[in-house]
């Protein structure tokens, strides 16, 4: 580790404007990002102020999240003790441990909560309630899918989507690659430039109602995935198409639907009829592997998985993270499917050094009530992840950071108001939702200056009532971690 993960001394009030600037992208002082420790304080050079004379001196301005220098004629060398010393690790895991005990035995979180609350740096446990009893976790699940996938993949990696075709045949395939960000204009672009092939080879002519006519089938190859494209254990049936469509190898962006390939062929097959133009007749004839022979004659990229990772984090998509989850399994030597991306995600953690003690994965998406995680397995994963060392982890804390912001992105837009909302812009969580749970687990600077990773779950919240006052409770926990409160 490189640097610690602290605030320097004296530095409270910039620990929390960092924070901030730092979530929204910027990196102040000119650090590089990349080499910053977590939520490090860029300490200003200190600057003598001349003594004062019968004209008052020129107004200084103060670099935005730091304290003002004293205007007497003194340094802050000169006087350590213009500014207050921020109290130590131990005195404020002392205050948040009682102020927290008194919020959670109000009640607020429901009859089945845990909580879990550590010094990301010392390890040191803050405040612990049940955290090591796995609960339904929803959407906090997706903490274990991000990490696997950019542990696994890698950031850049991008999943293709081809069209094959073998020689001069009339048949082309589009073969999924597992892109769960299919977008009309993607499809348009595989649709010109399969266009652009089949007129430089054009296949023969066939008669078609009396007339000759260039005719062209579209097959889809959508074998990248295995297994069941909905879990037994998913409530509702499987949930609707709001929720998440069935997990196939392509997902449309702009469409829902119960098979997203096939319905993506099909808007491929009619742009592909548009784009051949007069004299060509273009029909879908279903499912059927690509021939062995064939080759790429078109093809298109998915987002990266930086990309992917930080919308999966940051709106919950669901639909990404089991696709993420299976590539996983792919890149982890499992098979693609809800077993192997649970097989695949259970490895990395190994290899990261992640406990998860008794916790249980069932799917990628948290939507599974069979995924049972303790706050403690959270936790540790926070702060393996914290580290500044984990080069490969760095797209959830570091560079464009994709944990929701509280009060400002994501998830956490609308949330931290009333008592929390002094922490609007100095939390950033993962959010968790499910019919009857809720979860809140992420981070945030403590009033000592150093980062702090918590995780909340909460269950058996039978009413909205009591739901919407767990997730003001857990609002108001992360908020005294931060000790604005």
């Amino acid at each position: 580790m490189t640097e610690p993960l602290t605030a320097h001394p004296g530095r409270r009030r910039a620990a929390l404007a960092l924070a901030a600037a730092l979530v929204l992208g910027g990196v102040p002082g000119g650090l590089d990002a990349a080499d910053a420790a977590i939520w490090p304080v860029v300490e200003p050079t200190p600057t003598v102020t001349p003594p004062p004379t019968s004209t008052p001196p020129p107004a200084t301005t103060t670099p935005p999240g730091t304290m003002p220098l004293p205007t007497d004629g003194r340094t802050e060398v000169d006087d350590p003790e213009a500014l207050p010393l921020p109290p130590s690790e131990d005195e404020v895991r002392q205050a948040v441990n009682l102020d927290v005990t008194t919020i959670v035995d109000k009640g607020g979180l429901g009859p089945a909560a845990s909580v879990r609350i550590v010094d990301v740096e010392s390890g040191r446990s803050v405040y612990s309630s049940r955290s090591a009893t796995p609960r339904i976790a929803a959407s906090t699940t997706k903490l274990f899918t991000a990490t696997a996938a950019l542990a696994s993949l890698g950031l850049e990696t991008r999943f293709p989507t081809v069209v094959e075709r073998k020689g001069s045949a009339r048949t082309v395939t589009l073969v999924s690659g597992g892109d769960p960000r299919m977008t009309n204009t993607k499809l348009r672009l595989l649709a010109k430039q399969t266009a652009a092939a089949l007129k430089s080879k054009q296949p023969a002519r066939t008669k078609v109602k009396g007339k000759l006519r260039k005719v062209v089938y579209v097959r889809l190859d959508d074998s990248v995935f295995t297994g069941a494209s909905k879990l037994r254990t998913w409530r509702k049936g499987g949930y609707g198409l709001g929720t998440i469509q069935p997990v196939r190898g392509t997902a449309r962006t702009t469409v829902r639907s119960s098979d997203s390939a096939a319905s993506a062929a099909r808007y491929f097959a009619k742009r592909l009829d548009s784009s051949l133009g007069t004299g060509w007749v273009v029909e879908y004839r279903g499912a059927k592997t690509a021939p062995a022979k064939a080759r790429v004659v078109a093809r298109v990229d998915s987002d990266t998985v930086h990309t992917l990772v930080k919308r999966m984090l940051l709106v919950s998509d669901n639909q990404v993270a089991e696709v993420l989850s299976r590539h996983v399994a792919r890149s982890e030597g499992y098979s693609p499917s809800f077993a192997g991306g649970v097989k695949g995600t259970r490895k990395v953690m190994r290899r990261l050094g992640v406990d998860l003690g008794s916790s249980v994965l069932a799917d990628g998406s948290g939507l599974s009530a069979a995924n049972k995680i303790s706050p403690a397995a959270v936790v540790n994963l926070l702060s393996v992840a914290a580290q500044p060392d984990r080069s490969e982890l760095r797209a959830l804390l570091y560079e464009d950071w994709s944990l929701p912001l509280a009060g400002r992105t994501g998830t956490l837009a609308y949330r931290f108001t009333g008592k929390s909302e002094c922490a609007r812009g100095a939390v950033v969580a993962k959010t968790g939702s499910l019919d009857w749970e809720i979860a809140l687990s992420g981070y945030t600077v403590g009033e000592d200056g150093r980062l702090k990773a918590f995780s909340i779950v909460a269950n058996r919240l039978w009413t909205s009532k009591a739901r919407d006052k767990a997730r003001a409770t857990a609002d108001r926990i992360a908020a005294t971690v931060n000790g604005c409160v």
